[in-house]
C-alpha cells in the first residue's frame, strides 16, 4: 500500500460516533491530558496550537516543559512536539532546536528515534469523528508519556551536570557587560550577516564561546551545539 492510500485509509474510515465539531477537539485533549499527563496542564492556543505547560526548577533555572499540538479538522491529522524552554522568548517558537538550553522536538521523530520520516510516520491521523480522533489522541499523549517524558528528564538532567552548561553559566553570572548594549550590538551583527550565528563576531561573544570550547571531554555534537549555545545564553543574560 502507498503512502497515499495509507493515509487515505487512516482519515477516511467510519465509526459510529457523530462528526466532531469546530473547537470540541479542545475539550477531548484538556480532558485526556488530565487523565495522562496531569502535571501538564492547557495554557494557550494560537495559530491552530493547543499547547501544555509545566514548570520545573533546576539549579535556580526555571525549565518551561511544552507540549504543542497542531490539529486540522481539514486536513485530518496532528501535528506534535515538545519542547524544553530556559528563554521566556521561544515558548511559542515553531522552529525545532537541538541546543542545550532550549531544545524542540518534533514528538514522532522522539518515537521512531528518526529525523527522516515517510510522510505517513509523520503526522498522526483522525477521520474528523469523535471515537477515532479521541483515541488518536490517547496515542499522542501516550507516546508524550512515553517519548516525551525521558526526553524533558534528559534536559534536565543537562542542565544539572554538563559541564559545558555549567561553563557558560558561570560566564554570564559573572558577566558585567551593559544587558541593553550587549544585545543592540549582537543584534546588528546577526542582521547584517543574514541572521547567521557564524556572523556574530562581538567579544563578549567569542569570549564565551571560546571558554565554552575549551571544556574537556567534549563530543563532536558537543562542538557543534557551542556557537548557539552562547549566543542563547547571551540571549537569558540579557532578558533576565
Amino acid at each position: 500500500m502507498n503512502w497515499i492510500n495509507k493515509i487515505k485509509e487512516l482519515t477516511t474510515k467510519q465509526d459510529k460516533s457523530p462528526e466532531l465539531k469546530k473547537g470540541e477537539i479542545k475539550q477531548i485533549l484538556i480532558q485526556t491530558a488530565s487523565e495522562v499527563l496531569p502535571d501538564f496542564e492547557f495554557f494557550a492556543y494560537k495559530n491552530s496550537c493547543y499547547s501544555f505547560q509545566r514548570i520545573r526548577q533546576v539549579n535556580n533555572l526555571t525549565a518551561y516543559e511544552v507540549l504543542r499540538i497542531i490539529f486540522t479538522l481539514e486536513d485530518r491529522n496532528f501535528a506534535c512536539s515538545i519542547s524544553s524552554i530556559l528563554n521566556p522568548e521561544y515558548i511559542f517558537s515553531n522552529q525545532y532546536n537541538n541546543g542545550f538550553l532550549n531544545p524542540h522536538k518534533d514528538l514522532k521523530e522522539l518515537r521512531h528515534n528518526s529525523g527522516a520520516l515517510k510522510i505517513e510516520d509523520a503526522y498522526y491521523f483522525h477521520n474528523g469523528q469523535i471515537e477515532t480522533t479521541t483515541k488518536t489522541v490517547r496515542e499522542i499523549f501516550g507516546d508524550y508519556k512515553k517519548f516525551g517524558l525521558p526526553f524533558l528528564d534528559e534536559q534536565i538532567e543537562k542542565l544539572k551536570s554538563n559541564a559545558i552548561v555549567k561553563c557558560g553559566f558561570d560566564f554570564i553570572d559573572d558577566l558585567l557587560t551593559d544587558k541593553e548594549k550587549l544585545k543592540k550590538e549582537i543584534n546588528e551583527e546577526l542582521n547584517k550577516g543574514g541572521l547567521l550565528i557564524s556572523s556574530i563576531k562581538h567579544p563578549v561573544y567569542i569570549d564565551l564561546k571560546a571558554k565554552m570550547q575549551s571544556v574537556s571531554g567534549q563530543s563532536k555534537d558537543d562542538r557543534q551545539k557551542i556557537p548557539k549555545t552562547a549566543h542563547e545564553l547571551l540571549e537569558i543574560y540579557w532578558t533576565r
